[in-house]
């Protein structure tokens, strides 16, 4: 016996990760996406035991990828 049928008419959407990288057309810059970090308390911030996410400019003070952030000691600016 069946109990349920199920169907897709669109390709699921792709979940975003760690090191994504979208654009921003009004702004003009690339994004990337990473774990939020706390300065006050030099930890990732979690909520409900899961991290939080923010999107950063791409080579910015704040990319945890970027010469900038290297160069700065690790801290954002």
């Amino acid at each position: 016996m069946i109990t349920s049928i199920r169907y897709s008419s669109t390709p699921e959407r792709k979940k975003p990760k760690a090191g994504d990288e979208r654009f921003l057309k009004g702004r003009g810059v690339w994004q990337i996406r990473q774990q939020q970090y706390s300065k006050m308390y030099s930890a990732w911030i979690v909520s409900n035991g899961r991290p939080v996410w923010e999107w950063v400019d791409k080579g910015s003070g704040r990319d945890r990828t970027s010469e900038a952030w290297k160069a700065a000691g690790g801290l954002y600016q």
